[in-house]
C-alpha cells in the first residue's frame, strides 16, 4: 500500500471524529501506526517461520521413523531367515557325533582343504573332550569350503559319503590318510572305494551335484554368524577358540562345574 494512503485513511477517521491534533502529535501517531504495523507483520513472519519448523521436524521426525522401523523390520526379517549355527534338525543325522539332544553341542565350521582343520583334527582335542565329558557333549561338523577351489566339491563329498552313513568315516580319512589338498574328484572317488563305499552310488551322488546347495546353506550359515575362517567353532551357539582350555572351560561353565 503506498505510503500516503494510511495518512489518508487515519487523517479521514480523525475528521470523522471531530478530533484536532498538533502537527507533532500527528507525526508520532503516525509513526505508532507504523511501528503497530510493523510489529503485527513481525509476529505473522515469526509464526509463520516457527510453523514451517514445526512441520520441518515432524517430516524428519516421520522419516526417522520410516528407516528405524524399515531397519528393525529387515533386521527381524534377517534374523528370522538367516541360517542358524546350531539346527541339528535341519542336518543330515550322520554329520552329528554324538546324541542330537545333548546339553552341550559343539559346531566346527571346516573345510577339507584347510591345513587347521587338519591339525585340529589330528591334536586329539576332540577325544580329550569326549572321554572328559561322554555323552553331555556332541560334535557336529558344517562345510565352510573357503580355503581352495577344489573344498566345495569335497564338502559335497563329504555328504555323498554321509548318505551311505559314513561321514565320519570319510573326514577322518581325508584328514588322516590323504595328501594335503588332494581333492580332485577322481581323487574324492578313490577315496570311498577305499573306505569301502559303495562307489557306484558315491559317483553318481558326486556327479549329480544334488549336495551343492547343502554345503551352499552350511557355507553362508558360516558367513551368517560370523566365522572369520577355518575352523571356526560354536558352542551352544557362541562362538570359541578351538584350544583345549577353552572349549573345557566353556563346557564346564554350560554344565555348571
Amino acid at each position: 500500500m503506498p505510503c500516503c494512503s494510511g495518512s489518508f485513511l487515519l487523517s479521514a477517521i480523525v475528521r470523522d471524529q471531530g478530533i484536532s491534533y498538533t502537527q507533532a502529535e500527528w507525526a508520532e501517531l503516525l509513526m505508532t501506526r507504523k511501528r503497530t504495523s510493523s510489529h503485527k507483520r513481525q509476529k505473522q513472519i515469526s509464526s509463520q517461520r516457527s510453523r514451517e519448523r514445526n512441520l520441518r521436524w515432524i517430516r524428519i521426525g516421520g522419516l526417522i521413523l520410516i528407516v528405524v522401523g524399515g531397519l528393525a523390520a529387515l533386521g527381524f526379517y534377517r534374523a528370522s531367515t538367516a541360517p542358524k549355527v546350531d539346527a541339528p534338525l535341519e542336518l543330515m543325522a550322520d554329520n552329528i557325533d554324538g546324541p542330537i539332544d545333548a546339553p552341550v553341542r559343539i559346531v566346527e565350521f571346516g573345510d577339507f582343504g584347510c591345513p587347521s582343520c587338519r591339525a585340529w583334527h589330528n591334536s586329539g582335542i576332540k577325544e580329550a573332550l569326549r572321554s572328559e565329558f561322554g555323552d553331555r557333549v556332541s560334535f557336529t561338523f558344517r562345510h565352510f569350503p573357503v580355503i581352495t577351489l577344489q573344498s566345495p566339491k569335497a564338502a559335497e563329498a563329504g555328504q555323498c559319503a554321509s548318505e551311505q552313513g559314513q561321514f565320519w568315516t570319510f573326514h577322518d580319512f581325508i584328514y588322516e590318510q590323504t595328501p594335503i589338498n588332494a581333492l580332485s574328484v577322481e581323487q574324492l572317488k578313490g577315496y570311498a572305494s577305499s573306505i569301502d563305499l559303495e562307489p557306484d552310488q558315491f559317483s553318481q551322488c558326486l556327479d549329480s551335484g544334488k549336495y551343492k546347495s547343502y554345503v551352499a546353506r552350511d557355507q553362508q550359515a558360516a558367513f551368517s554368524a560370523g566365522a572369520a575362517g577355518t575352523p571356526t567353532f560354536f558352542i551352544n551357539g557362541r562362538v570359541v577358540s578351538f584350544s583345549y582350555e577353552s572349549m573345557q572351560a566353556a563346557i564346564n561353565h554350560l554344565l555348571g562345574q
